[in-house]
């Protein structure tokens, strides 16, 4: 809205995910199609009629009317923060939600009206609604917010590809965070401040959300049981119906000792963690949903993950004291690229890494103790989820079902693979992936196999895999895959005169693939026949989530 004397106009921000090459100058965004701003002359435009406007084309038509307040919170009586430094902090704290409702239907109309505000808080003067769409800030400006000029910023739960709440630590960090990670470039490259200092690290801006809570004034577990109703994906992969409020059950507070609990579990300096014990640790504690189980659980030092049949869920243990966790939650729907590496004779241990759909700090990644995982069994429980349900039709002609093989060691794929004669037969590097090791899935296939010296670049009828042989011995093998439908655009170059061969580039939502071949040794034009297949014509079929290994 409109400020005061100096600042008369009202303003319009709309943040966009337009596709930019990457700018690192200083003072610049690092994509400049991110942010779309339009200024309106105060008093000659309804600014909460253009915000209806776009609340209706975003987060779908109201076509409602209003029938009921909020009561999942309601009569949650706000005593005030009860502290300077949490005041100083603007540590935001629980209030009545129904108030909060019935305020912001009418005195602003910010919300539709079949929009319901079901938890509410307020800091020092701004204030957080989570409604059945979205996460409303409302950020009073000015000096001591005596200003008119109020900013309401709506991020929609479609926007969330991971979440995480942090809990309070001891000493001097003793307030909890609530972390959002979404799904738009906004990250900002500062100024330095002075020629002789080296360049600051970029900013994430609103790629990335860090709210701070009041520790006594707001229960985090019951913040993340309320983020991961909202932001996981249910029935068909799509969100929970804004017209189903969340249960009056998960959001009743935590039973006194259980965040206790949970954390001297966590405090076991056990290398290997019993997955049924975390399943039960964890429903426990209300961490997972009901119908949600633990299927693999790690632990390297004081951190821990754990794979279940909804998401990738991290603890990570922080501070001197170990008292201060933040609990991460990674879903499926929102994995782009994941690879598993066994172990080598000088590094033992294997790792496990997924790269989520996000711009800023999005890779997660895991060091396994080598003879206490089966990356194998890892890699094949991700594909599962992230690529299950993909169309496994392959899209070249030629392309035929595989019989399995007896399974065989990891020494005597390497060793196939080292074989330049076969090396470039699809269908033989088929049998080998569906046996020794297993890394396809009963109903995908390879249509198109490439050998870049020691490492093999791979086009299955789902993914595309780089296998990248490491270290001298080459015992340590990396296996890594991009799934074909979360591809943006790709293109292909023939081979021209000289030493150039030809390549081809896919344009991912991360980092882009980017392989040339050797000179007369490829052809090129059956990648763009299966690329072409499988971008432009996919047909997504529901994934099973009960699974278990």
């Amino acid at each position: 809205t409109a400020g005061n004397v100096i600042d008369r106009d009202s303003e319009l921000t709309l943040f966009l995910n337009l596709p930019d090459k990457d700018n690192r100058a200083e003072g610049f965004p690092r994509n400049s199609r991110t942010r779309c701003k339009i200024d309106f002359r105060d008093g000659n435009a309804d600014l909460f009629a253009v915000q209806r406007f776009f609340s209706d084309k975003v987060l779908g038509v109201d076509s409602v009317q209003h029938s009921q307040y909020a009561d999942g919170m309601t009569g949650h009586h706000d005593s005030g923060s009860d502290s300077f430094l949490a005041w100083l902090g603007d540590d935001n704290r629980l209030i009545d939600a129904s108030e909060a409702d019935a305020k912001f239907h009418s005195d602003p109309p910010i919300l539709q009206n079949c929009e319901t505000v079901e938890m509410a808080f307020r800091g020092r003067r701004d204030m957080m609604l989570f409604t059945g769409k979205r996460v409303i800030f409302v950020d009073v400006q000015g000096f001591l917010g005596m200003g008119k000029k109020v900013e309401y910023i709506s991020v929609p739960w479609t926007t969330v590809t991971a979440f995480s709440a942090r809990t309070a630590g001891s000493w001097i960090d003793n307030d909890s965070e609530m972390c959002l990670w979404l799904d738009f470039d906004d990250v900002f490259n500062p100024i330095r401040g002075s020629q002789d200092d080296p360049p600051p690290p970029p900013i994430p801006r609103r790629s990335w959300l860090e709210i701070d809570f009041q520790k006594d004034k707001v229960d985090m577990f019951m913040i993340h049981r309320y983020l991961s109703e909202r932001c996981m994906r249910v029935s068909a992969h799509n969100l929970k119906s804004y017209s189903i409020p969340v249960s009056s059950e998960l959001l009743r507070p935590t039973p006194p000792g259980t965040g206790e609990d949970l954390v001297n579990w966590l405090g076991n300096n056990a290398v290997s963690i019993d997955d049924k014990e975390a399943d039960s640790k964890f429903h426990e504690a209300g961490i997972l949903q009901e119908d949600e189980h633990v299927a693999f659980a790690f632990k390297t030092g004081r951190d821990s993950l754990y794979l279940t049949n909804k998401r990738l869920f991290v603890v990570d243990t922080q501070g001197v004291t170990g008292k201060r966790k933040e609990y991460m939650s990674v879903p499926w729907d929102s994995i782009r690229v994941w690879s598993v590496e066994s172990a080598g004779n000088f590094d033992l241990d294997m790792e496990m890494r997924c790269w989520f759909k996000g711009f800023w700090d999005n890779k997660v990644k895991q060091d396994l103790r080598s003879g206490r995982a089966d990356i194998i069994a890892i890699q094949q429980y991700i594909a599962h989820f992230v690529i299950g349900n993909a169309n496994g039709i392959a899209a070249l002609k030629y392309a035929q079902s595989v019989s399995s093989m007896p399974a065989g060691s990891m020494d005597k794929f390497l060793s196939y693979v080292t074989n330049d004669a076969i090396v470039k037969d699809p269908q033989a590097i088929s049998e080998k992936l569906h046996t020794s090791p297993r890394i396809l899935q009963e109903d995908e296939t390879l249509e198109s196999a490439y050998k870049c010296g020691r490492d093999l670049f791979l086009f299955s009828t789902k993914r595309i895999i780089e296998i990248d042989v490491k270290g001298i011995t080459g015992k340590s093998v990396e296996y890594k895959s991009y799934p074909l439908r979360y591809n943006k655009a790709f293109k292909i170059e023939t081979e021209g005169h000289l030493l150039n061969g030809p390549g081809v580039k896919v344009y991912t939502e991360d980092e882009n693939i980017d392989q040339n071949f050797a000179k007369g040794s490829s052809d090129i034009w059956p990648l763009h026949q299966i690329l072409s297949k499988k971008l432009l014509d996919e047909v997504h079929v529901e994934i099973d989530d009960d699974i278990r290994f």
